[in-house]
């Protein structure tokens, strides 16, 4: 099967041979010119020679014309048949194939096969060699043994010198193929790698020796508003590995890479703690997972059974009544144990957040109305400081979690100070163009000092059937959605902060 050598990859070849053809026309017109005795030149007929140097210099300036605008391999193809007819017939004109125009001739038919291999390349070689024949033989009627022997030999020349060129052709455009295919590839890995790097979590910036920035991704980009070309900050290069950074940016720390070679390029990389600390917490998570549903079945089954014959206990007749009380002890802490294991539970089989926009406003405002109607008391009051379309990234049913358990609690302490009054405030406060706070306060007695420092511990309570892992189980779920949760202190009750990313 054919394969002709396409445009863009003969066009350049093709350029130079237009201008090759024009120069050896105008020089065999010079010669002409200077050998005014036609001795080098057209010495069998110098009229007829005259008339083809003109004709193809014509020729071949309106092909340089043409190519110079379009390249078009089959009518290259056209030209170098007419440059074989008119340098054949100027080779006639000064005395045959020992007048040195023989080699001039094979030229065409090396293009002619790098162009158009194929029959069309072998057809121009097999029209040189009639017009060989024609010229040596036909027209001068001479047929001499060693003069036709000459001409055999020139053909088989002309026809063996287009066999090899179109080898070689085909070579060369497997050797284009098999490059144009690994440029290609390379560029669709590199897409796709700089794709990759642009949708990372982390920050990445590449940058030269003058330190300007060379690439920089979605996430760098929105953490440092930064854009190729322009010059990496001094703070940021000369920032100690592993060490956050201040101000705003609290919570990234930058890893310096050199790239190897002579450029000296550098590779900063930088982290988001948040992110990472919440990797480690559903590591955490799912570890717990794992062991507290190895052993809740084992746990809940004899725990049942000891809960059941307590119940069974309280109903005969015949049992004191001081016994009754501690039947009703075995009972409330049976309850107490299972209450824990749900906690237990819930906390390590909880769902991968899917960190959703939340319009701060409007979630909290539903969250409250919902409270109220399940409580059946009005005690959560809203307000707000921030604008109404204040929108942050966090998982709905998770945020719902971490509100029920911080209103329950300020709820319960605030009823035993003020009883009937009690109440909870939640408001919302924005920090910074990057992350907004809830605060949930109560009116109750506060927190005493000595218990603040282990108030997100597990199992730490202070009340007597509680289970410790409310304030713990926000803390986790805060965590796992890159956001955080701390005391605030008393105000005049018990005062946290859930703070937040904006998206």
């Amino acid at each position: 099967m054919n394969h002709p050598i396409s445009i863009g990859r003969g066009s350049r070849l093709l350029s130079l041979y237009s201008y090759y053809s024009l120069i050896l026309a105008l020089s065999i017109v010079v010669v002409d010119g200077l050998d005014s005795m036609d001795v080098i030149v057209g010495k069998e007929a110098p009229h007829l020679f005259l008339v083809l140097s003109s004709l193809y210099v014509l020729a071949a300036a309106v092909f340089v014309a043409l190519i110079t605008r379009t390249t078009d391999s089959q009518g290259a193809t056209t030209y170098l048949f007419l440059e074989t007819a008119l340098l054949t017939g100027m080779m006639f004109a000064s005395g045959g194939l020992t007048a040195g125009f023989s080699s001039l001739l094979l030229i065409p038919v090396v293009m002619a096969n790098l162009l158009a291999p194929g029959i069309l390349g072998y057809s121009v070689a097999a029209w040189l060699s009639l017009a060989v024949i024609y010229t040596e033989h036909i027209a001068p009627g001479e047929f001499g043994i060693r003069d036709t022997a000459n001409t055999g030999v020139y053909g088989g020349i002309c026809f063996a010198l287009a066999w090899l060129t179109q080898l070689l052709s085909h070579r060369i455009d497997a050797a284009l193929n098999l490059a144009q295919d690994t440029a290609r590839d390379v560029q669709r890995l590199q897409r796709l790698s700089q794709q990759a790097l642009m949708k990372l979590p982390d920050g990445i910036i590449a940058c030269s020796k003058e330190k300007r920035i060379l690439f920089i991704n979605d996430t760098a980009a929105s953490w440092f508003k930064l854009e190729p070309g322009a010059a990496v900050p001094e703070w940021l290069i000369t920032a100690p590995a592993q060490e956050s950074l201040a101000g705003k940016l609290q919570g990234l720390t930058v890893t310096r890479l050199e790239a190897e070679g002579p450029d000296e390029d550098c590779l900063l990389l930088i982290e988001d703690e948040a992110r990472l600390s919440a990797e480690v917490q559903q590591a955490k998570l799912a570890s717990l997972g794992r062991l507290t549903a190895s052993i809740a079945h084992e746990i809940r089954n004899p725990l049942s059974a000891l809960n059941q014959a307590a119940q069974l206990l309280d109903e005969s007749e015949r049992l004191p009544a001081e016994d009754k009380k501690l039947t009703a002890i075995i009972e409330n802490n049976s309850q107490r144990i299972n209450r824990i294991i749900g906690d237990i539970l819930q906390l390590s089989r909880g769902k991968r957040p899917t960190a959703t926009p939340l319009k701060l406003h409007s979630y909290v405002d539903n969250f409250c109305q919902n409270f109220r109607q399940v409580s059946g008391e009005n005690c959560l009051i809203f307000s707000y400081d921030a604008d109404s379309e204040l929108t942050v990234l966090f998982d709905p049913d998770h945020l719902n979690q971490v509100l029920t358990n911080l209103c329950q609690n300020g709820l319960r302490h605030a009823r035993k100070a003020r009883k009937q009054e009690a109440e909870v405030v939640l408001r919302i406060l924005s920090e910074s163009d990057s992350s907004a706070s809830l605060e949930i306060t109560d009116n109750g007695f506060g927190i005493a000092d000595n218990q603040v420092s282990r108030l997100f511990e597990p199992f730490n309570t202070t009340e007597h059937d509680g289970t410790g892992l409310g304030l713990y189980l926000c803390r986790e779920l805060c965590q796992a959605n890159q956001a955080s949760i701390e005391f605030a202190g008393n105000d005049p009750g018990a005062r946290f902060l859930v703070r937040m990313k904006r998206a």
